[in-house]
């Protein structure tokens, strides 16, 4: 999922959300599966579904 697609997917989910512990717990795991994703890209050096950068000799 990249940004902006987690961003109208996170609008709207908040419209079916209707108690704030419900909508905290939501953003929690939107915040932590964004980080993780991150974290994934930076480790593999590429984007999911992209190809990798040859490295240079």
């Amino acid at each position: 999922m990249n940004t902006k697609q987690l961003e109208a997917f996170t609008k709207k989910a908040e419209r079916n959300i209707k108690p704030e512990s419900d909508l905290n717990d939501f953003k929690t795991k939107v915040t932590v599966e964004a980080a993780l994703n991150a974290e994934l890209d930076d480790h593999l050096g590429y984007l999911n579904m992209k190809k990798p950068i040859k490295e240079q000799p």
